[in-house]
């Protein structure tokens, strides 16, 4: 019995984007970031390496769309202003020129966030920590839930702004 397998190295196509091939690298965190949230130099030339090296789609790691509140609390980067597109922008450039499309996960950490690293409660839709032992989250009102949902529609049009071809949400 003959199998079929995904030619792997073969381009394919969502919507309007076209990796070269099914080749794709997973957001990993780097805490490469700024203290500011911005895009580092190091970055840049981390994705850059992976593009070189003939991956098809990278996905850059998870970035803030509400700091400080909705942030990790390390060197995470950020995208909930427009002070962060230029670099993006850079970063998109750099990909684009070896040939691989770029993504980009978005992220409100919610429950997992750390009071001892953003001064501030975690919050969440419930009260529930998100994993034992952590910090129990301040329940967030309807319109606080709202309000971030808001941003991650935002968040996704300052992406494309920036030459980014796709997102993931990270909830």
């Amino acid at each position: 019995m003959k199998k079929e397998f995904i030619p792997i190295f073969e381009p394919f196509t969502v919507r309007r984007m076209t990796p070269k091939n099914k080749i794709i690298t997973n957001p990993m965190g780097t805490n490469y970031g700024e203290q500011s949230g911005e895009m580092s130099f190091l970055h840049i030339n981390y994705y850059e390496q992976r593009a070189k090296g003939g991956t098809g789609l990278i996905m850059v790691e998870n970035a803030s769309v509400d700091s400080p509140e909705g942030s990790n609390g390390t060197t995470q980067l950020r995208i909930d202003h427009d002070n962060y597109i230029p670099r993006l922008f850079k970063l998109t450039e750099t990909i684009h020129k070896q040939g691989a499309c770029i993504g980009i996960q978005l992220n409100h950490a919610g429950a997992a966030a750390q009071s001892k690293r953003t001064n501030m409660q975690p919050v969440s839709a419930p009260d529930i920590p998100s994993k034992e032992g952590g910090e129990i989250p301040r329940p967030l009102k309807k319109a606080e839930i709202m309000r971030i949902a808001k941003k991650y529609g935002e968040e996704a049009t300052r992406a494309q702004t920036a030459g980014i071809e796709t997102v993931d949400s990270h909830a």
